[in-house]
């Protein structure tokens, strides 16, 4: 009986010391920080730094060249991060901090040295990185390579551009993806390596030049900037645009691919960019929808740091418009200085099921233009597949963007990000699903010609739901405690065609907007003749409209 006793409280002993040993091992666990640092204390040379194009970059947009975010992390700081136990995965110039990997006691540490201005986690647990919801492959069995090829471009009435022998000559695109295999052998891109346009590369997820690897998402996306399809048809409008490609994402991380997209951002200065393209994005679960102000993540941050610089931004708005628990665009593209890029059909202009909404946590609009959601890009050693997603969307106007550069070069930054957004079909039109609309290269030919009224508005406050008999009533009501509505009676001056036209022209786009400025309502109808809309929205104040290329607004 002694000898039973004995052995029971031995096998106390080995739970206790187990739970003990456990306890003492997720004390010592590793997890990834920012350290901010309060300052610098350093010295910089941008002109040995830079690239000339980045030098040429900031004085056109009157960058300070001293300005203190080039400077480098003073290296003190971080060898005494080091010193502590901490791994200093890479430091940001842009930001003044670190990202370290370290645990809790590290982290005490570190946050009582003198320099250190804050301390942030950056990670909350092991995610698959999307590296696939952005490309929701499927056959399209009502259009052929050839015709879906024309009409990625012709939506945009981007023909006009090569045209007129705009090609994006003389443009530096860095491209931000998962990967590029085959880009250094696959057809589509023969004559960007003929020339020796591809001007950079790095893999910031290997720390290494080589970035003919991994995830195929990035050749798709290059060659909706840059490439031809098998008949040499445009698939993006920059087929003579220098590239500086970076790998910053790998499909299961621990929360890194951020900092190597800030890392990337960095380089891509560097390296005298005028434009990134960036399909990526970052949500849940990382963060929730409230975080998406274009403040708080630190990829949003770097990318408005980035435009400051002179880069033109430019971001897929994301894939979550069907996600109940999201919907709404991911980081960066909720950043103000970032040109946030929705999808939709080619067929018609219309928003595509799986493109996200705006507006911004902090509502702002996004996003800010659209593009084809469906596209065809090149696949695999020398294929192509049709292949769906804002991923797609941004890289077209990526392509676009590099031909007004090269057409009116000189320009700020914020003045092509201007530039295009009035180029859309829709501006000054606006909604949380189209933006301002599909970008039209006519606008830099042609500008934008007053069009002629294509409908008129007829108010009448005394209305009923009744006065009109038309085919098409809508009635817009929500939480309006039985307040009359005000009917708007909408006459289309111009024959109605009974199928709609290419460019989604043929649709009647409306919104209601409150005293600030922000959307409380908008929807896209297929028109009748005459039909009318009953309004009882409690927050509306203005009514604005766009048909066929006529805007109208009106304060009810």
């Amino acid at each position: 009986m002694v000898a039973v006793t004995t052995f029971l409280t031995m096998k106390n002993w080995i739970v206790v010391l187990f739970f003990l040993s456990m306890q003492l091992v997720f004390g010592q666990e590793r997890k990834s920080y920012w350290v901010e640092f309060s300052n610098k204390g350093t010295s910089f040379d941008p002109f040995s730094y830079f690239d000339p194009k980045a030098i040429e970059r900031r004085i056109v947009n009157e960058v300070n060249l001293w300005d203190s975010t080039d400077f480098p992390v003073n290296e003190r700081y971080e060898r005494s991060l080091e010193a502590c136990g901490a791994e200093v995965i890479y430091s940001s110039r842009w930001l003044n901090a670190s990202y370290v990997k370290a645990d809790l006691q590290t982290i005490e540490r570190i946050r009582k040295f003198q320099f250190v201005k804050e301390v942030l986690p950056a990670e909350s647990e092991i995610i698959y990185a999307e590296t696939t919801p952005d490309e929701l492959v499927m056959s399209n069995e009502n259009n052929s390579i050839a015709d879906l090829s024309f009409m990625q471009i012709h939506l945009m009435n981007g023909f006009l551009f090569p045209k007129n022998n705009i090609t994006g000559k003389g443009v530096r695109i860095a491209v931000f993806d998962g990967g590029f295999p085959n880009v250094d052998v696959h057809r589509s891109f023969e004559h960007i390596r003929n020339e020796g346009r591809i001007v950079g590369t790095f893999d910031f997820t290997k720390n290494r030049a080589n970035v003919y690897r991994g995830n195929s998402h990035g050749l798709a996306t290059l060659s909706n900037i840059g490439g031809y399809n098998a008949e040499k048809q445009l698939l993006g409008l920059a087929p003579d645009a220098e590239y500086l490609l970076a790998v910053t994402e790998i499909n299961l991380e621990i929360l890194k691919e951020e900092v190597w997209w800030v890392a990337a951002a960095e380089w891509a200065d560097k390296n005298g960019a005028h434009i990134i393209n960036s399909s990526l994005g970052y949500t849940e679960p990382r963060y929730a929808p409230m975080h998406m102000n274009g403040r708080y993540t630190m990829v949003s941050r770097a990318a408005n740091i980035a435009a400051s610089k002179g880069i033109l931004v430019i971001n897929s708005a994301g894939n979550e418009g069907a996600t109940p628990s999201w919907q709404i665009i991911g980081a960066p593209a909720d950043a103000d200085s970032v040109l946030s890029i929705g999808g939709v059909n080619p067929e018609n202009g219309i928003k595509i099921n799986f493109s996200s909404f705006g507006p911004t946590a902090h509502r702002k609009l996004k996003p800010n233009v659209v593009a084809s959601g469906t596209t065809v890009a090149a696949s695999g050693k020398n294929g192509y597949k049709i292949v769906n997603g804002t991923s797609f969307s941004a890289p077209l106007v990526s392509g676009f963007a590099a031909c007004v550069m090269q057409m009116k070069p000189g320009l700020k930054t914020m003045e092509y990000f201007n530039l295009i957004q009035q180029s859309a079909h829709l501006y000054p039109y606006y909604d949380y699903a189209h933006g301002y609309g599909v970008p039209q290269a006519d606008f830099f030919f042609d500008g934008k010609p007053i069009k002629e009224a294509t409908f008129s508005v007829v108010y009448n406050d005394d209305s009923t739901e009744d006065d009109v008999d038309n085919n098409l009533t809508k009635t817009i009501n929500e939480n309006a405690q039985n307040k009359k509505p005000k009917a708007l009676i909408i006459r289309l001056t111009n024959k109605h065609t009974p199928e709609a036209e290419f460019k989604g022209f043929d649709y009647f786009y409306f919104h209601l907007a409150d005293a600030n400025g922000e959307l409380v309502d908008y929807e896209v109808l297929i028109p009748e003749k005459e039909f009318t809309l009953h309004i009882s929205h409690p927050k509306a104040v203005t009514f604005r409209a766009y048909y066929k290329g006529y805007y109208f607004e009106m304060n009810l």
